[in-house]
């Protein structure tokens, strides 16, 4: 009842808010739970990877195809279907009785997720003016990294009072709770009936983003998965044993996406302009990421590497609120295609991520050396965006002759004398 006191507008973004920490909460989960599980289980850690890995596989699935969804369901829809499969994955993850079990629930988690961010983003098009939507798409996209600082919290007191599997059943309850309040949003969120997609129009304007959200998850990969594997391969350090690490890497993803939002409705609204508010966070976040990563590598201590990786991620992040709302400036539309071209950029840098790059080859300085001058390319390639054109037309179909005008005659042929 106090949602209505709110407008439609506000109470969308609230619940799309709450929506995106809820999903991040029940990602983070099971990180602190490992040790409950494990013995539940009678499986080695090891073994646990598989469960934390097929989150990652349905995440990343789903943010390259949920566009398509949308586009024939509607966002209302999906991001229910979503709530509801978050809600179904942590009950299955507290019952769980065998590793297969876990990484079953953990897919279906990670599709739950992952489709929930590309919906969100449409429902934006529809109900948040363009000068907001950077605030919008930061802080539904920022709040998603900040389950880890509340997930260990949750499970430590779920433990303290009995079991892990606690915790889980706090968060099943939760998405149930999000989903009804979802539900009764139904009555003001209508569905229009799909257009036809002028998808080679579509290709040419979303290369250039499509190459940016690309370059952005491989960096964060880079940051987050290869750097700790090469430290510990190289010079023997356990940063992932860091109790800094993930906090870190929570607040300052978190801040950057946030903080760019945001600064991105403040360039638009200074400037007047849409075309350097969409410009110059990417590109700075980008610029800035690059000279992290040149620096990174070169640590040998513990704190220094965290250090080093909360700034880096802080850059990277810097450009998510100005990627996401692509979608909503170009393909107005189709916003849901344009999320599909963004998520595909994302997903696909995740299939040749630095450190599987780096275990496939043994080369290690691969991470690196490609991810450098990547950076580079993409920090000067995002001043070239242009927020501001649409897709184009098609082209018309060939004129069909007028009712009565036949084909041209065949010329005569010469007669023999």
């Amino acid at each position: 009842m106090m949602l209505k006191k709110f407008p439609v507008r506000g109470r969308i973004l609230t619940l799309l808010t709450l929506g995106s920490l809820l999903v991040g909460l029940d990602r983070s989960g099971l990180a602190p739970a490992v040790g409950g599980v494990r013995d539940a289980l009678h499986v080695p850690s090891p073994a646990l990877d598989i469960g934390f890995g097929a989150y990652g596989f349905g995440f990343f699935l789903a943010l390259a195809l949920a566009g398509l969804l949308v586009e024939r369901l509607g966002s209302p829809r999906v991001l229910l279907g979503c709530g509801v499969l978050a809600a179904v994955a942590m009950v299955a993850t507290m019952a769980t009785v065998h590793v297969a079990m876990l990484a079953v629930s953990r897919l279906a988690l990670g599709l739950a997720a992952g489709g929930l961010l590309p919906a969100a983003t449409v429902l934006l098009a529809h109900w948040i003016p363009q000068q907001e939507r950077g605030k919008a798409q930061g802080l539904i996209h920022g709040v998603y990294w900040l389950g880890p600082l509340f997930a260990g919290a949750l499970v430590g007191a779920s433990e303290w009072f009995g079991s892990w599997r606690g915790a889980f059943l706090i968060l099943a309850a939760l998405t149930v709770g999000w989903c009804l309040l979802w539900q009764r949003m139904g009555a003001v969120l209508h569905t229009s009936k799909p257009l036809p997609v002028y998808w080679r129009g579509h290709i040419v304007r979303f290369l250039l983003p499509f190459c940016l959200a690309f370059a952005q998850s491989w960096g964060i990969a880079l940051v987050i998965d290869w750097v700790p594997a090469y430290q510990l391969a190289t010079w023997h350090l356990n940063i992932l044993g860091s109790a800094l690490l993930t906090p870190v890497i929570a607040a300052t993803a978190a801040g950057g996406v946030i903080a760019g939002g945001f600064a991105c409705d403040w360039v638009r609204h200074d400037s007047g302009n849409i075309r350097p508010a969409r410009q110059l966070l990417p590109g700075l976040g980008f610029l800035g990421a690059a000279v992290g990563t040149f620096a990174m590598p070169g640590h040998h201590e513990i704190d220094g590497i965290v250090l080093s990786t909360g700034v880096t991620l802080f850059f990277l992040s810097l450009g998510t609120a100005s990627l996401w709302s692509l979608p909503l400036d170009i393909a107005a539309e189709h916003p849901a295609i344009g999320t599909l071209f963004i998520g595909l950029g994302a997903a696909l840098a995740q299939v040749v991520a630095p450190l599987r790059l780096a275990q496939m080859t043994g080369l290690w300085w691969l991470g690196p050396t490609l991810g450098l001058p990547m950076l580079l390319a993409a920090g000067i390639a995002s001043f070239h965006l242009c927020p501001d054109i649409g897709i184009p037309e098609p082209p018309p179909p060939p004129a069909e002759p007028e009712e009565g005008e036949g084909a041209p005659a065949a010329p005569a042929k010469g007669k023999k004398h």
